[in-house]
């Protein structure tokens, strides 16, 4: 038995931008590299440019952290950004995610 869950009900929040949620919709998927650490499961969406909430969910499926140190080591420094780094303190991990559009949602 499947049902759909409200989206007035989730109560995870991932921000992204339209160029994101324009992604999503079109290709039912997407990735997204953060600072911030979300668990894996289903969140709303809220738009990052307006602020306001989506009629639109997503599922985080997988996640994986690396410190830039080790991004370095594993690929050399001429493959490696170091700007997605900006906001992250020495040492600490940055976190890459795989997400889909969520289908259970209304």
């Amino acid at each position: 038995m499947t049902f759909k869950l409200e989206i007035e009900r989730l109560g995870n929040i991932l921000d992204l931008d339209e160029y994101k949620m324009k992604e999503t919709l079109e290709q039912g998927k997407s990735t997204l590299i953060s600072s911030r650490f979300y668990n894996k499961g289903v969140y709303r969406v809220r738009n990052s440019d307006s602020g306001r909430l989506e009629n639109m969910a997503i599922n985080i499926e997988k996640i994986a952290a690396v410190t830039y140190e080790g991004l370095v080591k594993e690929l050399g420094e001429g493959c490696v950004d170091r700007n997605l780094w900006n906001d992250v303190p020495e040492g600490e991990p940055i976190f890459f995610y795989s997400f889909k559009l969520d289908q259970f949602v209304k």
